[in-house]
C-alpha cells in the first residue's frame, strides 16, 4: 500500500501549518504515487458503457430462484446494511471518508515554467458486444501506453487523468495528459519502435473500417503564463498534480493568477 499523503484530515495542512498562516504561492510538495494514474485505476470502467443496473436487478432475481428464502433474506439485509452502516460510521468519524486524507484543506493552484500542451484522447464502443477482441485489446493497449509513458519521464509526459462520460452518447472515457511539449508529444506517438505507433497500426487495419470502437483526440498547446486553475479543498488533481500546487489565498483572483506568471519572469529579468 503505498504511503499515505501528508495532508492533515483536519482544519490544517500538512507540516502543522495553518490556513491563517499559509504563504502564497508556497509549494506543495505532493508524493509520487499520487502522480501514477494507477492510483485509482479501474481497469473496466469502460464496461459502464454496457451494464446497467436493471443488469444487477435481473441478476439478483435470476439468482433467488435457486437459493431458500431464508438465503436470499440474509443477503438482502447484509448488503442493504453494510454500505449504510460505513456511510453512518463515517458521518460520526468512527471511519475516514474514502482518500480523505489526500485532501489538500486549502486553495492551491498550479504553477508551470514554460509552455505546455494539454492532450485529450479517449473512445467509444460502438458495437453492442463488450466482449470483442477488439475491445479488450484497446483497454489493454491504453493502459500500456500509460504505463510507458510513466516509467519514463524524459518522454516529455508530466501526468494526467482518466474521466468517465456521463453521456454515452458521445466518448465513453476521456484521458487528459499534460505533456512537456507539443515536439516531446509527436516525437513519441511516431517514434516507430513505440507502443501508440503498434497499437494504432492495428486500429487503422481493423476498427477504422469497421467502426467497432471509435478514438478521438485533441491537441492544446498553451503558452508560457497562458492559464489559470483554482482548486480548493481537493486532493492534488490536473494541472497542479501534473506540474507544482502552490498555495492560493485569493478565490476571486483569476485574472491576477493568469499575470502572475508574466510577474514572474519579468522579475527574473527574462
Amino acid at each position: 500500500m503505498p504511503p499515505t499523503c501528508p495532508f492533515n484530515s483536519k482544519n490544517e495542512v500538512m507540516n502543522g501549518i495553518s490556513s491563517n498562516d499559509i504563504v502564497q504561492d508556497k509549494l506543495i510538495p505532493i508524493p509520487s504515487h499520487l502522480k501514477q494514474s494507477k492510483y485509482g485505476f479501474n481497469a473496466f470502467l469502460l464496461l459502464l458503457q454496457y451494464v446497467t443496473p436493471f443488469h444487477l436487478i435481473a441478476m439478483g432475481l435470476f439468482l433467488s430462484l435457486f437459493l431458500p428464502t431464508t438465503i436470499i433474506a440474509i443477503l438482502s439485509f447484509a448488503f442493504f446494511l453494510y454500505p449504510l452502516i460505513k456511510q453512518v460510521l463515517r458521518y460520526y468519524n468512527y471511519l475516514p471518508v474514502p482518500y480523505s486524507e489526500c485532501i489538500i484543506r486549502s486553495t492551491y493552484s498550479a504553477r508551470c515554467e514554460g509552455d505546455f500542451v494539454v492532450f485529450l484522447i479517449g473512445i467509444r464502443p460502438n458495437g453492442a458486444n463488450p466482449l470483442t477482441k477488439s475491445f479488450k485489446e484497446i483497454v489493454a493497449a491504453f493502459q500500456k501506453m500509460i504505463a510507458e509513458l510513466e516509467a519514463d519521464r524524459t518522454l516529455g509526459y508530466m501526468g494526467g487523468d482518466l474521466y468517465v462520460s456521463a453521456n454515452s452518447r458521445k466518448s465513453a472515457t476521456m484521458y487528459v495528459q499534460y505533456w512537456r511539449s507539443y515536439e516531446a508529444l509527436q516525437k513519441w506517438t511516431h517514434t516507430r519502435l513505440g507502443t501508440h505507433v503498434k497499437i494504432m497500426s492495428e486500429y487503422m487495419k481493423t476498427d477504422r473500417f469497421e467502426g467497432v470502437n471509435g478514438i478521438w483526440h485533441e491537441t492544446y498547446k498553451v503558452r508560457d503564463g497562458e492559464y489559470e486553475c483554482i482548486y480548493g479543498n481537493m486532493p492534488p488533481m490536473g494541472l497542479a498534480l501534473a506540474t507544482q500546487a502552490v498555495y492560493e489565498t485569493k478565490l476571486n483572483n483569476g485574472s491576477k493568477r493568469m499575470q502572475q506568471r508574466q510577474k514572474e519572469k519579468e522579475a527574473q529579468g527574462f
